[in-house]
């Protein structure tokens, strides 16, 4: 479970018809990602399928406590990342805005008594996996939405089924 941004439809689609287009250029037959499941991961939040009742209710709390502006999420380019992903990379104005909304959550987590270590944040959309690594790649023109809400998404691992269990407009 985690919390994301997600894109927009009309981003999701620019990003699905980049994964083609790409593709074909750099003559990679990955597997990609079914745009409804693209996002930007912000913060995982514990999984216990014995207490997940438990776990949704505290991040529904911590969600509804986060205040953060609505923002402009630019992607950038493409780089291969952490092994077999593909992921696109964010300009550094839209970088430090995650980050910021990501600090936030982790706040109000720790607010109500979760802690979080120090792991390195890379705002990133993973949208293919591919086995070998790929050139970076500028995005001409970059792909770009408003965020304005933060959603706590469910992953079944290995299933490829995403559940959104909650949303939260962006507001100052």
């Amino acid at each position: 479970m985690y919390f994301a941004v997600l894109p927009d439809p009309q981003a999701a689609a620019a990003i699905a018809d980049l994964e083609g287009d790409l593709g074909r250029r750099l003559a990679r037959r990955w597997r990609a990602c079914a745009p409804a499941r693209l996002h930007l991961s912000l913060l995982g939040v514990a999984s216990d399928p014995i207490a997940r009742d438990t776990v949704i209710s505290t991040a529904r709390r911590i969600g509804a406590a986060v205040a953060f502006p609505p923002f402009e999420v630019v992607l950038t380019g493409a780089a291969s990342f952490g092994g077999a992903s593909v992921v696109l990379g964010c300009s550094e104005g839209s970088a430090a805005a995650l980050t910021g909304l990501r600090d936030r959550l982790k706040h109000a987590a720790e607010d109500i008594g979760l802690s979080f270590g120090a792991r390195a944040f890379v705002p990133h959309l993973t949208f293919a996996y591919d086995q070998d690594a790929i050139p970076e790649t500028m995005l001409d023109p970059p792909i770009a939405w408003r965020a304005r809400e933060i959603v706590l998404v469910s992953s079944e691992q290995g299933r490829g089924r995403h559940t959104h269990l909650g949303r939260w407009p962006l507001a100052a």
